[in-house]
């Protein structure tokens, strides 16, 4: 093995690393917000007499679904390689911003441009997005 050949399974390991502890993070937080939200829509169902087939509630079920498939946490093949998810290639994006501050802005708008069109409701990242003003300004 190789000088070279070690460190980039080193800078490979740190990398796999990072990117799980974002994803566990970004579950957690989604764990999180999702417990009051699923009951306050568990009661809106109630006192809406939905109880037969809860709208709200079921759109909160697949909210976090759709949301864990996007993280996919525990997307690593069995040859170590990061399967292909719409969450690294946010995270390539912010190894870009890290490794060249000056492309900064330009990635925060593509970041917030991204999480806008698969966070809206009833999409699957198909919509178009309406522009923000300090997005029209650059």
């Amino acid at each position: 093995m190789t000088a070279s050949t070690k460190s980039g399974s080193r800078l490979r390991l740190v990398r796999d690393v990072v990117v799980f502890q974002v994803k566990l993070g970004m579950e957690a937080l989604l764990d999180i917000t999702l417990i009051p939200v699923s009951l306050a829509a568990a009661a809106l169902d109630l006192l809406l007499g939905n109880w037969r087939q809860p709208r709200w509630f079921h759109a909160v079920l697949r909210f976090g679904e759709r949301c864990e498939r996007r993280i996919d946490l525990w997307g690593v093949k069995a040859d170590g390689n990061v399967a292909d998810a719409e969450i690294n290639a946010v995270m390539r994006s912010i190894e870009t911003l890290v490794r060249q501050p000056g492309t900064g802005p330009q990635k925060v708008r593509e970041l917030r441009r991204w999480a806008a069109m698969k966070l809206a409701p009833g999409s699957d990242g198909e919509q178009q997005t309406p522009k923000r003003s300090d997005d029209a300004a650059s």
